[in-house]
């Protein structure tokens, strides 16, 4: 792949664009300083602009905190789409793993990598996912043991065990690894809780951290490696 494309697809603007920024920035491939955009690179070339890292996969994985009132539609409907706040060059490519409510905040995952999006939000995989919740009223120290149990959340279904760690009376990380449709507040609910706030602070070993809310970044390839690793894939594996 010519580099001014590889940094076009990493979300550095327009093959245009990246010819200016080649031109004009500190572009290295593997420590040597380059300034021709159509220098083809492999998957084992380490690229820099102006000392950062570019991940250099096949393909792209971004993580967004979102914020409360989107939707997580590819189109505006009741609320705005979560699409609104990535960069429109990747609009087209990339799909949502899994979904939020529109009241939920935080970390969403999106990728143009089909398997991997299935294979992360699929039940069957079973990939941790931490919320911290608020509830109504007061956390009893004894359903921390409570959570860690099979729960009969109604519709017929079982949540499996699940990790509670309470903060203080009225905040807990939850832990789940199934994602049943809106499982946290149906567990929260089998103990008479409400939820009345809900933000998402880790999928697998992706964290949050302290990106701020409505922003994102694409993940490193190291990141992508323990993805890759969680869901048994190769980085060949691409739909």
């Amino acid at each position: 792949m010519r580099l001014d494309r590889f940094l076009a697809n990493s979300g550095l603007g327009s093959r245009k664009a990246c010819k200016k920024i080649i031109r004009n920035n500190d572009i290295r491939v593997n420590g040597e300083r380059v300034t021709d955009g159509e220098m083809l690179i492999i998957g084992t070339d380490k690229i820099e602009v102006n000392g950062k890292e570019i991940p250099n996969t096949p393909f792209v994985v971004l993580l967004l905190n979102k914020p409360e009132g989107y939707m997580c539609s590819m189109i505006d409907e009741n609320y705005p789409s979560v699409m609104n706040l990535i960069p429109d060059l990747y609009k087209k490519k990339v799909r949502m793993v899994g979904r939020l409510d529109q009241d939920t905040t935080g970390l969403l995952l999106l990728t143009d990598n089909g398997i991997l999006n299935a294979r992360l939000a699929h039940p069957k995989t079973q990939v941790e996912k931490t919320y911290l919740a608020s509830v109504n009223h007061l956390l009893r120290p004894t359903l921390v043991e409570l959570f860690n149990h099979d729960i009969d959340i109604g519709r017929g279904e079982i949540a499996k065990p699940s990790k509670l760690e309470i903060i203080d009376e009225y905040h807990a990380y939850l832990t789940v690894s199934e994602g049943k449709y809106h499982e946290v507040k149906r567990l929260f609910g089998h103990f008479n809780y409400d939820v009345v706030a809900l933000k998402r602070v880790r999928l697998g070993p992706i964290e949050l951290g302290d990106l701020k809310e409505g922003e994102y970044r694409l993940l490193s390839e190291e990141e992508i490696d323990s993805l890759l690793e969680v869901t048994h894939m190769k980085k060949g594996d691409q739909l």
